[in-house]
């Protein structure tokens, strides 16, 4: 099954009103970096566990929250982006 990437229907700049109507959060990018395999990995939709090639770090929550299962905490970096307007 394909995945459907919410930043195509909401991209930067949608308002918060737009966002709902189509069960977009706050998060624009739900992102992270492993340092130790150099994987960048995105949680593209709210229950999106997805992880590096070595299994240092996993990503969840598309949209709508930022959760991290890591094995080392410092081999991984967070590359969130928030919608414009939101407050982090």
């Amino acid at each position: 099954m394909k995945k459907i990437d919410y930043r195509i229907f909401c991209p930067q700049g949608t308002p918060i009103e737009a966002r709902r109507k189509c069960f977009v959060g706050d998060i624009f990018q739900n992102g992270a970096r492993c340092l130790k395999c150099g994987d960048f990995i995105v949680s593209t939709h709210r229950h999106d566990l997805e992880s590096c090639r070595c299994g240092n770090v996993s990503v969840d929550g598309g949209s709508w929250y930022a959760r991290r299962l890591y094995g080392d905490e410092e081999y991984y970096k967070d590359e969130i982006i928030y919608y414009e307007g939101v407050e982090k």
